[in-house]
């Protein structure tokens, strides 16, 4: 287990060292409420805060370098400086959005799945989840809808980038595939800790391609709906920014639910 912290660790620290990432994430985990930096903060997080506005609001295609250094206040050629181009600033957010998503999801894979797994409480069959008694499995339910949560939370208050990949990814152009990168979650990959996470105790777990696809379309894809459309909606409906949390959770909460009937089995009689 700690190898795949310390694989994590050197993977950030790698990032970090070469300024792509860092300030990013800070912007990522700030949330689309903390749009607003204050002219002290510092240039990079000013450029990458007005990139996610303007990028959200008119399209990535509509925005020019020019528009984003007006925003952030700064020259041009500090741009330059921190970005090779206007599509390495989409895709520093994009890789901040998809590494944060997937830290969250590892955190949950170790927690969770990897201590029960090992511990023999769980045995996943492609897309059947065997809990050796009632308690493994309530215990296993509500750690679950704990990182439910915490990806919808996270998902709403980073709904910027969100809006921002759904709408790229339907043009056709360089970044069309971003999209499909909550797919790597769900791959087969003995170099990924996540996956190998899952696989203690199972050597031979797979992922069921009914179950990727399933989760991709019918969980991943209205979750990124709601989060690309959440301030229209809340302009519409005039709810309250809590209420409408609070309806995207129980929402996707009660649909996960129906689905996770069909995968939970107990072994005990």
């Amino acid at each position: 287990m700690p190898a795949v912290f310390h694989k994590t660790a050197r993977m950030l620290t790698a990032w970090s060292e070469s300024g792509k990432v860092y300030l990013t994430d800070r912007l990522v985990r700030m949330g689309a409420k903390a749009l607003k930096p204050p002219n002290e903060q510092e240039p990079k997080l000013r450029i990458l805060h007005a990139a996610t506005t303007l990028f959200s609001q008119k399209g990535y295609d509509a925005t020019g370098v020019n528009e984003i250094a007006k925003a952030a206040q700064v020259n041009k050629a500090l741009i330059y400086y921190y970005f090779e181009n206007k599509g390495a600033i989409l895709d520093s957010l994009i890789h901040s959005l998809m590494s944060s998503i997937y830290e969250i999801t590892i955190s949950f894979a170790n927690d969770c799945l990897g201590t029960m797994t090992k511990d023999g409480s769980l045995v996943i069959e492609e897309d059947r989840f065997l809990f050796v008694n009632h308690k493994a499995m309530e215990d296993f339910t509500a750690k679950l809808h704990r990182y439910y949560k915490e990806v919808v939370d996270y998902t709403l208050d980073n709904r910027a980038i969100v809006r921002i990949l759904l709408f790229e990814s339907l043009k056709g152009v360089k970044h069309e595939s971003s999209l499909f990168r909550f797919m790597e979650l769900m791959e087969k990959r003995l170099d990924d800790p996540l996956y190998r996470t899952v696989q203690i105790g199972q050597p031979n777990f797979n992922y069921h391609e009914a179950t990727v696809f399933y989760e991709f379309f019918f969980s991943i894809i209205p979750l990124v709906g709601i989060a690309a459309y959440y301030d229209e909606y809340q302009a519409k409906s005039h709810l309250s920014d809590e209420r409408l949390r609070e309806l995207a959770l129980q929402s996707y909460m009660a649909h996960a639910q129906m689905n996770n009937v069909q995968k939970f089995f107990v072994a005990e009689s």
